[in-house]
């Protein structure tokens, strides 16, 4: 999801929307990470603490936009929900595949998406121009011959949806939080949200 629509300026941030995960299930997504690692001739291979869900890229916004973002997340309730991953797979590129585990479409993480991109859409951020396949990143310009396959499926009770910001570090990137938007307990209805102002880690 790109900025088009919103007006950008100096001293900007890169922005997403996630769900990050707790350490079990960050653990079983390093073990696969690992698994295609070590079967692997080449390829950029994504931390422990970079292991997230993207559930909208937001790209480079200034202090409206990151505030817009926050208020479309401000705008959307939602239950705790359990995401699944239960695949590994690729994209094919020219330069080396992107490996990834793979999320059910279930149908609150769907709901969620859905939701969300409707609200930034409102908000002037652009439409994704493809169909949203979730996933986590593991790794980039892959070179490996391993197979896609299913995995016994893992995971975890979303709680919580996270607006973090992706800033240059040594061998790649590193995020922090910046907003934390908590889901409601199952039948209270629509309430204030809660933020968490501290930057932390992603897992």
């Amino acid at each position: 999801m790109d900025r088009a629509g919103v007006g950008g300026g100096e001293g900007g941030a890169r922005l997403f929307i996630a769900v990050c995960f707790g350490a079990e299930t960050t653990g079983r997504l390093a073990a696969l990470r690992d698994e295609i690692r070590s079967a692997s001739r080449r390829g950029r291979f994504a931390p422990d603490g970079n292991l997230h869900l993207t559930l909208a890229f937001l790209g480079e916004c200034g202090a409206v936009e990151a505030a817009l973002a926050a208020d479309a997340m401000r705008s959307i309730a939602f239950e705790p929900f359990y995401a699944a991953i239960d695949r590994i797979g690729r994209f094919r590129r020219a330069d080396g595949d992107l490996w990834w585990a793979g999320l059910r479409e279930d149908a609150p993480l769907m709901s969620l998406h859905r939701r969300l991109s409707e609200r930034l859409r409102d908000a002037g951020f652009g439409a994704e121009g493809r169909r949203y396949s979730p996933h986590v990143t593991l790794g980039r310009g892959v070179r490996s011959d391993m197979a896609p396959r299913a995995v016994e499926p893992f995971g975890e009770a979303v709680r919580s949806i996270l607006l973090m910001r992706s800033d240059p570090a040594e061998g790649g990137r590193s995020y922090s939080v910046v907003r934390e938007r908590l889901a409601e307990p199952p039948g209270t209805g629509p309430s204030l949200p809660s933020y968490d102002l501290t930057p932390i880690k992603c897992n």
